[in-house]
């Protein structure tokens, strides 16, 4: 019997050393894929804000001829993880005119969007387009945050009939 668990013990040691020779020198390696999907990001934002009306009313330099100027009169804030572009078209064909106190309807002529110009501050003025025509680009970049200023500029001439005239200007933000 002393043979027989001697016999039994030898046995096992072996096994025990054999598993453990082949634990100690396995290696066992995986490998874990790991995504991130990063989404378009394209953030376009306005001070004064969208809700206020830019006016020309109050200013003293009147030059209807020559134009009248409101240097960096809106702020455009951007986050974009593209090349980008910023456009511009008028919400309407043309200018939506209200009378005021010495207006004569009789003599109201439509005022096209042209009259209105704008352009990234120190760029080049570019005729406001109606809502049927082809958006301007009024500034472009690269990916990351920031802002710029716009300038606008009205030269309504002589033509228009004294009142309010008031057009919405659509802004977008696109990849190039």
């Amino acid at each position: 019997m002393k043979k027989i668990l001697l016999s039994v013990a030898l046995f096992c040691a072996t096994c025990m050393t054999v598993n453990a020779q082949v634990a100690t020198g396995t290696t066992s390696t995986r490998t874990q894929n790991m995504k991130i999907v990063i989404k378009e990001v394209f953030d376009l934002a306005l001070t004064p804000g969208t809700l206020q009306t830019i006016s020309f009313d109050a200013l003293a330099n009147y030059d209807a001829a020559g134009g009248i100027e409101l240097a960096a009169a809106n702020t455009v804030n951007y986050k974009a993880n593209h090349l980008w572009k910023v456009t511009a078209i008028a919400n309407a064909p043309e200018f939506t005119y209200a009378s005021t106190t010495n207006s004569k309807v009789a003599d109201l002529s439509p005022m096209p969007t042209s009259v209105l110009q704008i352009r990234k501050t120190g760029g080049t003025y570019q005729a406001l387009p109606p809502s049927t025509g082809a958006a301007i680009t009024v500034a472009s970049g690269t990916r990351g945050t920031g802002n710029f200023t716009l300038d606008y500029k009205a030269v309504p001439g002589y033509t228009y009939q004294t009142g309010e005239y008031t057009v919405g200007v659509i802004y977008t933000m696109t990849n190039q």
